[in-house]
């Protein structure tokens, strides 16, 4: 696990910061608990990062208030973003770990659904700057990015504005690849599935936080080959595995690459409510990058398998605000080369429902979401006020009313899906 990105001066500034600002902050936080929304499913990188995170930054803000970790998935992203814009308290005890295309580059490309400017939001900081891989099957037969322009490669993606979607189009526009995407898919947890019974032959756009988390030996051998890195800069362990700017031999195309890759820069962003109080920032800011360098919440994120390479709230600040000052030509051609193509094959998947009788190992967040061994996997699943049914003994029942140590048959699409229905002796 790296910490280059954040320098020891820079986490003692932090220190100095959290003192320069506590009396007014410690007032505000003491007794009081934070929410801190995750716009991505339970299971996943981004809820691995905001649980880890969630631990200990309570520690390093004044007045150390606890925190609540909940999740608000939807629109890729966007539900989360605007809630936060304009829903979520101003006092800085509503905070989004946010999807970083979310709040970044997809408010550029599209305007529907958008209800909120992103130039606008308060940036605390980003845990990571995300560093995407291309990996395929090695039962494909694609050991590099060249090979791949010789064969059809299945590619599984989830939602037409991810990383692995647009980067197939990407890649077939720019590089003459023959990617084929396989989309829909509810989380990416459910292309590594597909990826290991061969319904799909390749991933894209997977952080190596997140591959670090989930499949920590497919970075140094295990079933697939990493044939490219989808990031600006190269990660330190993989200086081997070529960037895609290699491939790349003119200048406008470079400019294009630095706009679409951009998100990966921000990594995992943190972010608040416009108008947030100043001194509240600051010290959620401070704070922030007090967590990322002390090395207890170290240990935790090295047991947990992410990475640390942290960005501070002022440069992520930046960064978005700079992003929002592109050129329009520059952001309609990075639009047309990422999601227009007669050169990609689009196949919508379909998830079957899987019913099956288990055991409750593990309720989080008064039955919000559970836990329960499917087969030799680990699977959580969302319980949805709205969506899902639960019944206990026969009876209509709500969602918290489901224990550990249960028996329930569950119907439900796999890990970090909504459970259809929940029926529980």
């Amino acid at each position: 696990m790296k910490n280059a990105f954040w320098p020891g001066s820079l986490a003692l500034l932090a220190a100095v910061t959290i003192g320069g600002t506590s009396a007014p902050a410690a007032d505000f936080y003491k007794g009081k608990d934070i929410a801190l929304y995750v716009a991505a499913s339970p299971g996943g990188g981004y809820a691995v990062y905001a649980r880890t995170v969630s631990r200990h930054w309570g520690k390093q803000i004044p007045g150390k208030p606890g925190f609540v970790v909940r999740h608000k998935m939807g629109a890729q992203g966007l539900v989360a973003a605007s809630y936060i814009a304009n829903k979520a308290r101003r006092d800085g005890t509503e905070l989004l770990a946010s999807y970083r295309e979310a709040v970044t580059t997809t408010p550029l490309y599209i305007t529907q659904g958008v209800h909120f400017n992103p130039v606008e939001l308060s940036y605390i900081g980003s845990a990571d700057q995300g560093f995407g891989l291309c990996v395929a099957n090695k039962s494909a037969g694609v050991k590099s990015l060249d090979d791949a322009k010789t064969k059809p490669v299945k590619l599984g993606a989830t939602h037409h504005r991810s990383l692995g979607y647009s980067a197939a189009y990407l890649m077939n526009n720019l590089l003459n690849t023959k990617f084929q995407v396989y989309h829909g898919y509810p989380a990416g947890s459910a292309i590594v599935l597909a990826l290991e019974r061969g319904e799909v032959e390749a991933r894209c756009g997977w952080s190596v936080s997140s591959l670090m988390t989930m499949k920590p030996d497919w970075l140094t051998g295990g079933p697939v080959n990493i044939l490219v890195q989808l990031s600006l800069d190269s990660h330190p362990t993989l200086k081997h595995v070529p960037l895609i700017g290699s491939y790349v031999k003119n200048e406008e195309d470079r400019k294009l690459l630095k706009l679409v890759l951009a998100p990966q820069t921000a990594g995992r962003p943190y972010v608040g409510p416009p108008e947030m109080p100043a001194e509240r920032l600051k010290a959620l800011r401070a704070s922030f990058a007090a967590t990322l360098a002390d090395k207890n919440f170290l240990k935790d994120a090295e047991k947990q398998r992410i990475d640390i390479n942290p960005l501070s709230g002022e440069a992520l600040a930046a960064l978005v605000k700079d992003l929002h000052e592109t050129p329009k030509p520059l952001v309609q051609r990075a639009l047309d080369v990422t999601t227009k193509s007669d050169r990609v094959t689009l196949v919508k998947v379909k998830i079957p429902w899987k019913t099956e009788k288990v055991e409750v190992l593990k309720v989080n967040k008064k039955g919000r979401s559970i836990g329960f061994k499917s087969g030799d996997s680990d699977v959580a699943v969302s319980v949805s006020g709205s969506k899902s049914k639960v019944t206990i003994a026969g009876k209509k029942a709500k969602r918290s009313a489901i224990k550990t140590g249960m028996t329930c048959t569950v119907t439900h699409q796999g890990d970090s899906t909504t459970a259809k229905t929940i029926a529980c002796n």
